[in-house]
């Protein structure tokens, strides 16, 4: 098992860096590869450094319940095996009715989260491991330069997360973010577990599986270390955008305001001659704690820039309700509020 061990003891730095020892986690496992691997891994780490381990499994509906109830029998072994305390939650037909508005993906991913942190909170925990590899921050990246997006789309997924709750900050960690999905088999394998599979990866009408079943094979036919090369874009990006917050920050700061919920900038003049990039982060700020976001697409914040930069009075509605306009030498985004008589 040396791998798997060897892959321990590089994490383990990083896992104490953020994790306080003695204190419970969880793990979301859905059984596949990658969370598997990443619960073996864990079952080591805590050889040397104490934790307790809780694996979570969450059932999204959307298949068959024979092959469910096998993936939940699976994970519920798993955490017998490695000695982790094991639970699981449903996501409802009706919850996810109410939140759908845009892809499917998108819905279950928000839904996912949500279960996890409910789970967290009942552990008495604030830390949240998933399964994420450098495999999964290549697709998607690709997903979002194929949706359309700015620089904070390449950046990809984040190996460190802060999800803020109503009663504490929930921290959500991608350990294995820099090892590829072929590494996670290899460790199911040589610690001679079989790793559940997914039927539903392989179905095209979702957009991640056309990228990981189509689009990434081909591009390895042009570049065996596509996923390198990706993922090695994505850290300049990250260290790009990273130098350039300095600047968001202040200009945050200098040209726009917030009340009730109206957001304004409020200098026209001195925002139109700053760079593409730092208008476009500026644009996706404003919006960045409104719940259209979800929504909010790099074609939105194209629209509203090219509106700011041009002359005249302005109007466009955004989703969910909101509306720009732009008047004079300001601009302001705003709720729209619908008054029932």
């Amino acid at each position: 098992m040396i791998l798997s061990q060897r892959i321990a003891t590089e994490l383990l730095p990083f896992i104490a860096r953020n994790v306080k020892s003695k204190s419970n986690v969880i793990i979301a496992c859905s059984g596949g590869a990658d969370s598997t691997a990443l619960s073996i891994i864990m079952s080591k780490i805590v050889h040397e450094y104490p934790l307790n381990i809780k694996l979570i499994y969450i059932n999204h509906n959307i298949r068959d319940e024979e092959i469910i109830n096998k993936e939940k029998t699976y994970v519920s072994n798993l955490a017998s095996l490695l000695n982790f305390d094991y639970s699981f939650s449903d996501i409802k037909r009706n919850e996810f009715n109410t939140i759908h508005k845009g892809s499917i993906e998108n819905t279950l991913r928000v839904l996912r989260y949500d279960k996890l942190t409910i789970n967290a909170q009942k552990f008495s925990s604030n830390v949240i491991l998933t399964g994420h590899t450098a495999t999964d921050n290549a697709e998607t990246i690709l997903f979002n330069i194929v949706r359309g997006t700015g620089l904070k789309g390449i950046e990809g997924i984040n190996k460190k997360l802060i999800k803020k709750t109503d009663s504490k900050n929930m921290q959500i960690l991608r350990p294995l973010l820099g090892i590829q999905r072929i590494t996670t088999e290899n460790i199911c394998s040589e610690n001679n577990i079989v790793p559940m599979t997914d039927s539903s990866n392989k179905d095209l009408r979702f957009t991640r599986n056309r990228i990981r079943n189509k689009i990434i094979p081909e591009l390895n036919k042009i570049n065996p270390k596509t996923i390198d090369a990706i993922n090695k874009l994505s850290g300049i990006v990250k260290n790009n955008n990273k130098s350039n917050q300095e600047y968001i920050d202040h200009f945050f700061c200098k040209l726009i305001s917030k009340k009730g919920l109206s957001t304004t900038i409020n200098d026209l003049i001195v925002f139109r001659i700053l760079p593409d990039s730092i208008r476009s982060e500026l644009i996706r700020r404003i919006m960045s704690n409104k719940s259209v976001k979800k929504q909010f697409s790099m074609e939105h914040i194209r629209k509203i820039d090219k509106l700011l930069c041009s002359y005249g009075n302005k109007h466009y509605d955004l989703p969910d309700g909101y509306k720009f306009t732009k008047e004079y030498n300001i601009a302001r985004f705003e709720k729209k509020i619908n008054i029932k008589i």
